[in-house]
């Protein structure tokens, strides 16, 4: 048996990870070996993954892991490419460590850390090949290991590794949602049997660390949207997050590589009930919130997808005022147009009041040295929209997972990206 407080190492959102981070001092304030590990994360290789069974690495595991995500979560928005690698580098992770712990013969310590999240069962019978009673096909079961070989690329296979991709567990595919949801598991892909997906060895350390990679991302989204309402972050996690940044490819290395990567244009199609609301124009009750703070805000951050560094100025990361001009103030100029009446004729100094929101001071003719004049205004989480400009708000079934308008627009990006249509 391993320690019951390793549980925390392979799943770090279990009550006793959150316990050891709630009787911390802030993860701000941690020594430099918390920050370095922190950082050393989203890099590791698999010799640096395993853990000793002691406490204080135990507990420097579990801290490291929240500092590198709330370090993320100060520089960088939801399902940006800096959420992306920590949430991959954790999945790899946790992939790494159960393997090594079936690997040692604690099985079932791993599985009862699983089972807190999935409904996993073991498949029946001396031969295994029965599963709530339902007797599966000898030929299925091969097929089932040969796809997950073949998957690994692997041909040939010794009998030490082998039983890694036989069948061995059943778990019921509604545990798999969130997995589905984010497309990171495909369901005509799996091979169901009275409700519950058939798998291997190999299959459920995909499939948890998969899930575990999914709650980090919901985890950092959760914090970007904390640190929208109360503020700017400390200095100390914009520091982690900035050097966990400066591991990525830079946006130049990414042009070359990829020819065709999407530069960060505007997707309507993609917006939050609340945005598209304001843009279709609203009425004299809420012109001045739909206009001057949702929209001046959420195009703003949509299109300048701040990340790399904490979100002050909009010049750190749009440097052609021809994009704030015409891809973020025109469009909020043509929903202004489009109130009931039109929100500049009997209110004209609100154009300037556009530009003050977005950080070039009150101005009609906004200079990119301007750009910190005055604060670049974050955008405001559903709660002080649902209370400032109630009739904004129509939420549809994504709008119950998350709390901020930008949260939505990057988890639909996020997951038209992983679905491999279009850019």
């Amino acid at each position: 048996m391993i320690a019951p407080e390793y549980v925390a190492t392979l799943d770090p959102f279990v009550a006793e990870a959150k316990k050891l981070v709630e009787t911390s001092p802030p993860l701000d304030s941690m020594p430099q070996e918390i920050v370095d590990r922190a950082i050393a994360r989203a890099k590791w290789s698999s010799k640096d993954m395993v853990v000793e069974p002691d406490a204080e690495a135990i507990r420097a595991d579990v801290l490291s892991f929240y500092l590198m995500c709330q370090g993320v979560a100060a520089v960088s928005y939801p399902y940006s490419r800096e959420a992306r690698l920590i949430s991959d580098a954790t999945k790899e992770t946790i992939k790494y460590r159960m393997y090594d712990l079936f690997k040692r013969g604690h099985e079932d310590s791993c599985l009862d850390v699983i089972k807190r999240s999935l409904k996993l069962v073991q498949l029946e019978g001396s031969d295994g090949v029965k599963l709530g009673g339902i007797e599966i096909p000898r030929e299925d079961i091969y097929k089932i290991r040969d796809r997950r070989l073949a998957q690994d690329g692997i041909e040939t296979i010794d009998d030490r590794l082998l039983p890694q991709y036989l069948p061995r567990y059943g778990v019921r595919w509604t545990d798999l949602a969130p997995l589905l949801r984010h497309r990171r598991a495909e369901l005509t892909k799996l091979y169901l049997v009275n409700g519950r997906a058939v798998i291997t060895p190999r299959d459920l350390w995909d499939l948890f660390s998969d899930f575990i990679a999914v709650r980090t991302d919901e985890y950092v989204a959760s914090v970007y949207e904390r640190f929208s309402d109360i503020g700017a972050p400390s200095n100390r996690l914009a520091e982690v997050g900035e050097h966990i940044s400066s591991l990525l490819p830079s946006e130049l290395e990414l042009r070359e590589r990829f020819t065709r990567m999407p530069r960060g244009k505007l997707r309507p199609e993609f917006f939050p009930p609340c945005v598209k609301i304001a843009m279709g124009g609203v009425g004299s009750g809420v012109r001045n919130y739909a206009i001057t703070v949702l929209l001046t805000s959420f195009l703003s951050y949509a299109r300048a997808s701040p990340s790399g560094r904490a979100a002050t100025r909009i010049g750190d990361f749009i440097r052609d005022i021809s994009v704030v001009q015409d891809e973020i103030a025109a469009p909020i100029f043509e929903a202004a147009e489009r109130c009931k009446p039109p929100f500049f004729k009997d209110q004209p100094q609100e154009k300037a009041n556009i530009y003050y929101h977005l950080g070039f001071g009150m101005t009609t003719e906004p200079r990119p040295e301007e750009s910190g004049k005055s604060k670049w205004y974050r955008v405001p989480n559903c709660s002080k929209i649902q209370m400032s400009a109630p009739p904004l708000c129509d939420p549809d079934e994504l709008c119950r997972k998350i709390k901020n308008p930008l949260t939505y627009y990057f988890r639909r990006l996020s997951e038209h990206a992983r679905s491999g249509v279009g850019g």
